[in-house]
């Protein structure tokens, strides 16, 4: 997975704009880089844009896995609200995904089909 940190709408959230391939692992790379970045502030919302990511391979079990991820750094990230933005055309996982799952989720995780979505929940 090819990633991209945008600070610039900081203190409100910052942008990780995503690509290519899917690989869980890598998403746990991509925590590690953005908790390392002198330009991070612990507790910033994350905007996670998936738009441009190719989600085909990707199941509902494996995006469980990331949502995991994000709660088990939950207190390095100091517990900002993260969204997800996951494209329609990543069908039918999108669909899972952006329909309700708040009672399986954490109340600080959030799936999105569209950026300003996400942008109004990360910001209110």
């Amino acid at each position: 997975m090819r990633y991209d940190f945008d600070f610039s709408n900081m203190p409100s959230y910052v942008l990780i704009k995503t690509g290519e391939f899917a690989v869980v692992e890598d998403f746990y790379k991509l925590l590690k880089d953005l908790l390392a970045s002198p330009k991070w502030v612990k507790g910033t919302p994350q905007i996670i844009d998936h738009r441009y990511l190719d989600l085909k391979k990707m199941t509902f079990e494996d995006v469980k896995m990331i949502q995991s991820i994000v709660e088990f750094h939950s207190e390095k990230l100091g517990g900002g609200k993260c969204g997800f933005v996951i494209q329609s055309k990543n069908k039918p996982l999108a669909a899972e995904l952006t329909n309700p799952i708040e009672k399986e989720s954490s109340p600080l995780i959030k799936f999105f089909s569209s950026l300003p979505a996400a942008q109004e929940w990360v910001t209110h």
